[in-house]
């Protein structure tokens, strides 16, 4: 989910003119976009693209829509998004197109049009005055998406730049990053941009609802990991007391002759850990073996969950594996193991000798 919705149009960080995002205005346009941008690769950033976006009514033959007009760079988007993948009629926006335009299946259903018709554009020019320009239909996005197939409209940069008079202006730079990058990135970005009348927002403060989202789909995970901690732990704990009672005759014995009762504890730490180990290897060698086979062919989860892309989840699902996410789950098998066999330990640790002889 949280891959798709950025990769779908959003992007992981979003730099526009202060208080742009709120109300998306021409005025509210990047002062020095050249200048940003020079800061951007000097900080590394090479996953960037530049937007101008406008309101607008879509007009057809036969009836209207408002829509969010967005003038892209078709050559530098890709390297923020995967919008064009998510084209199903027709093609996405190339560079030498001239008043070309991509709606979503559903605007181009509202409006009634196909690949090749007409459609008029009427919004305001920087100084507010009407203007209206035709475009030719190129491309139908078919994602299933909300936020994509309905009330968007996309054009060249340079089209929507002529269209509204602001040459080489532009309101929004879109920066691709890592999940795990994105907080540091914001925090250099906005010391290195501090004068520029600048916000830079990432994902989750423009859209808090789907952090939310992510939120409980990881509470949800961990409680789930929980659950299966416990069932190791149980299942663990119970093998190794019943490890030890059918031993009470041997520990018994080594008590006897001289074995400590700290030996006999750690004797049966160590057999709870090298379980843990045993099982983690086995465990690790299985399940990287099934992620391999179906990161490939992928887990197909449409029967199960019918439509999903309007909530950016794709029912074909590829896994792959995190090794930081491994390293957790190994710690905490290792964790459980060792808890599990400190009871049996300490059980076994307070046997008398002459009785455990006598009763095992």
């Amino acid at each position: 989910m949280l891959g798709n919705f950025q990769k779908a149009i959003i992007g992981s960080i979003q730099i526009h003119h202060q208080g742009f995002f709120q109300r998306p205005e021409l005025s509210r346009t990047i002062a020095d976009p050249d200048k940003v941008i020079a800061n951007l690769e000097q900080a590394g950033i090479v996953n960037y693209s530049r937007r101008l976006e406008t309101f607008g009514l879509a007009a057809s033959d036969t009836t209207t829509q408002g829509v969010m007009l967005i003038g892209m760079d078709p050559q530098r988007e890709s390297l923020v998004t995967e919008l064009e993948k998510r084209i199903g009629i027709g093609r996405f926006l190339q560079s030498e197109d001239d008043y070309s335009l991509v709606v979503g299946a559903t605007t181009a259903s509202n409006l009634q049009v196909k690949l090749g018709d007409e459609i008029i554009i009427i919004g305001y020019d920087r100084y507010g005055a009407m203007v209206a320009e035709s475009f030719t239909l190129v491309g139908v996005i078919t994602s299933g998406e909300m936020g994509l197939d309905s009330g968007m409209a996309i054009t060249n940069l340079s089209t929507l730049q002529e269209m509204v008079d602001l040459p080489e202006q532009i309101t929004t730079i879109v920066i691709s990053a890592e999940e795990k990058r994105i907080p540091s990135l914001v925090d250099e970005l906005n010391q290195s941009l501090h004068e520029a009348s600048l916000e830079i927002m990432p994902w989750y403060t423009m859209f808090p609802v789907m952090k939310e989202w992510v939120t409980l789909h990881n509470g949800f995970l961990y409680l789930f990991i929980g659950v299966v901690l416990f069932i190791v732990l149980a299942g663990e704990m119970n093998t190794m007391l019943l490890s030890m009672l059918e031993r009470t005759r041997e520990f018994g014995v080594l008590m006897a002759i001289g074995t400590t009762r700290y030996q006999v504890a750690s004797m049966l730490l160590v057999e709870a850990i090298l379980i843990g180990v045993i099982g983690i290897a086995l465990g690790i060698i299985l399940g990287y073996s099934i992620i391999l086979v179906t990161s490939i062919i992928g887990i197909d989860l449409s029967i199960l969950l019918g439509s999903t892309s309007r909530f950016y989840v794709d029912p074909l699902i590829y896994p792959h594996l995190q090794l930081d996410n491994l390293g957790i789950t190994v710690g905490t098998i290792l964790l459980a193991s060792v808890l599990a066999g400190i009871y049996p330990a300490w059980r076994a640790s307070l046997l008398q000798p002459v009785e455990a002889i006598r009763n095992g």
